[in-house]
């Protein structure tokens, strides 16, 4: 005869059901941080498909495709433009260094006099070869060979991940909710619902706080005589979506010019001008920062602008640039899952708005 399990076993397997999912997430903890990007990116591509789908009725697939290779399209073609830029401004960079390195060696050959002190500084050449000469060395270039390699091999992993993902999602978080009791199946798919709501409100979000980085860091460049304003604006506008290393790449970029092309009107040094441009992106970072993105993000998704502030803050400390990334709409998430839990510890209705009374026989009436 069929019986149910006891409610000791039935602990029994949450635990051990607990215990391996723990044990499996730390033997593949390698993967969760390419996951998680893979997760991102078929995020931001899903408003696509769905918007394809919706105009030119055409099957899932072919939207998922027809998005996806777009996108890599886009991906590449920028590769294409931008790589040779970089690389014909790091050449430039190499040679600067080239004659600074050229510079401090005359100016450490003999002694310098201060204050009435005579300071040999030969001795600090000495070392500063001691220190530089491990940097070309055959295994450091052979390890950043392996590092690059590696990257683009976990890249890869993230391009197929998000593909597959726009393609099956629909029916994995089907399979998902199925697994759970029929008669909670319908509250899994309103807390769905709930926080697919609130990533996508905090998608549109980001995007608007993109656009004002773009707009001020373009107006201020031109404001100061930055030559490719417009440009830089863009760049920095788009690379504000990873934080931290998004803008100091930005920055990078933008000094570079600085420091090579000068200002077109104002009458500063190219090393002045530089570190002007550093300081103006370092204003418009700390505008962003501290009251642009906790005020947008907090208004949209109904979180304190503080807690939004401290949350990136403290993500980019402990946890690094990915859970930067996703800390704001998780919080969010989080608290609409606890108040879900709460309400039905309590015995309550989980969403009371949606129960109503009807007039004509005083009985509630309930829309799912």
């Amino acid at each position: 005869m069929n019986q149910g399990w006891s409610g000791t076993n039935r602990y029994l397997a949450l635990v051990v059901a607990l215990a391996g999912l723990v044990w499996l997430l730390f033997a593949v903890r390698a993967l969760i941080g390419p996951l998680i990007m893979a997760a991102l990116l078929a995020y931001v591509l899903n408003p696509a498909v769905t918007l394809i789908k919706t105009r030119t009725q055409l099957r899932h697939g072919v939207s998922v495709s027809l998005v996806y290779f777009l996108f890599l399209a886009v991906l590449v073609v920028t590769l294409v433009i931008f790589v040779p830029i970089v690389v014909n401004q790091s050449r430039r960079v190499a040679l600067e260094l080239q004659v600074v390195k050229v510079r401090l060696e005359d100016a450490l050959v003999g002694p310098v006099t201060f204050l009435g002190f005579e300071l040999a500084l030969d001795e600090l050449l000495v070392e500063l070869e001691g220190i530089s000469a491990p940097l070309l060395k055959p295994q450091r270039v052979l390890r950043t060979l392996i590092a690059a390699t590696t990257n683009l091999a976990w890249i890869m992993v993230i391009l197929m991940t998000a593909y597959h993902l726009l393609q099956d999602w629909e029916r994995l978080r089907e399979w998902l909710i199925r697994l759970a009791p029929e008669a909670y199946q319908p509250d899994l798919r309103r807390l769905h619902k709930e926080i697919k709501d609130i990533w996508q409100a905090h998608l549109r979000g980001q995007l608007l706080v993109m656009l004002l980085v773009g707009v001020l860091t373009g107006l201020a460049s031109v404001a100061v005589g930055l030559r490719h304003a417009v440009l830089l604006g863009l760049l920095a506008g788009a690379l504000d979506l990873i934080p931290s290393l998004g803008p100091i790449v930005a920055v990078v970029m933008a000094v570079g010019v600085a420091w090579f092309e000068g200002s077109t009107y104002l009458p500063l040094s190219n090393t002045g001008f530089a570190v002007l441009v550093i300081g103006l992106y370092g204003l418009i970072q700390q505008v962003e920062n501290i009251w642009l993105q906790p005020r947008i993000m907090g208004r949209r998704l109904r979180l304190h602008p503080g807690l939004v502030f401290i949350a990136v803050t403290g993500a980019l400390t402990l946890g690094g640039t990915v859970v930067a990334l996703i800390i704001v709409p998780l919080l969010a998430s989080a608290g609409v899952v606890g108040h879900y839990v709460h309400r039905r510890m309590l015995g309550l209705e989980p969403w009371p708005e949606t129960v109503d009374t009807n007039p004509s026989n005083n009985q509630s009436i309930t829309r799912r």
